[in-house]
């Protein structure tokens, strides 16, 4: 089945549609749904996105909503993007891809939406930097402008306002009952030692991996989509009795 592009480039700010590619469409494909955010799961993972395709799977790429926070970016606008997709995918196993921002929204979607089967992060935020959103501004510049682009603040003077608050409780982590798997660098300014240890605490089922120092970035590359691809694979796969 040939791929599909929706898209060949990101929704303008003011888009109404957050989805910019899709592909693979088969009622009888498992949705994969890619979540991007502020550092990853634009443009540059088409690659990924064909691999998906590849193996098997109907794939949608969606960027954040902007501005951030807004109704949009609750865990609902996860859950309406899988509905949207009921007739051209199987969306009663979805796996869904979050990159930084964008896999904080797949949590808080799959700890309310049983459908989502699997989530898989690269470099998310989950708690710490939301809950003390005057470290943004310590962030590498590089890495606040980034946030500024994909929240739609006014400059990085305004993001601890606009972040502040979207910590995810243990409470609704508890509730997550597909498997997560967390990908990680040494280094990554997003996602802090403390996240990961409230992840490994609360998560039913998980599996950590940790990618090499990426110089103050979150992961990316080859080895990030190649974890990917095997990890949907993987968390699709019938369990070993």
């Amino acid at each position: 089945m040939a791929v599909r592009d929706i898209r060949r480039g990101p929704v303008p700010a003011s888009g109404p549609d957050p989805v910019w590619w899709s592909g693979g469409s088969d009622p009888e494909r498992p949705l994969v749904l890619v979540v991007g955010g502020a550092l990853g799961g634009g443009p540059e993972c088409t690659r990924l996105l064909c691999r998906l395709v590849a193996h098997g799977h109907a794939v949608v790429a969606a960027r954040l909503p902007r501005p951030v926070p807004c109704a949009e970016c609750t865990a609902a606008s996860v859950s309406r993007l899988i509905d949207r997709h009921a007739r051209t995918a199987d969306t009663r196993r979805a796996r869904v891809i979050g990159f930084d921002l964008g896999g904080r929204q797949a949590l808080a979607a799959a700890a309310t939406d049983h459908r989502i089967a699997s989530v898989h992060l690269v470099g998310t935020p989950v708690s710490r930097l939301f809950e003390e959103p005057d470290r943004i501004l310590d962030l590498p510049p590089a890495t606040v402008d980034a946030l500024v682009s994909a929240t739609g603040a006014a400059g990085g003077e305004q993001l601890p306002y606009l972040l502040k608050g979207l910590a995810l409780l243990p409470e609704q982590l508890y509730e997550i009952r597909g498997q997560v798997w967390v990908g990680h660098a040494p280094d990554d300014p997003l996602t802090a030692p403390q996240d990961l240890a409230l992840l490994k605490l609360t998560l039913e089922r998980s599996v950590f991996h940790a990618f090499g120092a990426t110089g103050g970035t979150t992961p990316r590359g080859g080895a990030v989509h190649r974890w990917l691809v095997d990890g949907v694979r993987r968390a699709g796969a019938p369990p070993v009795r």
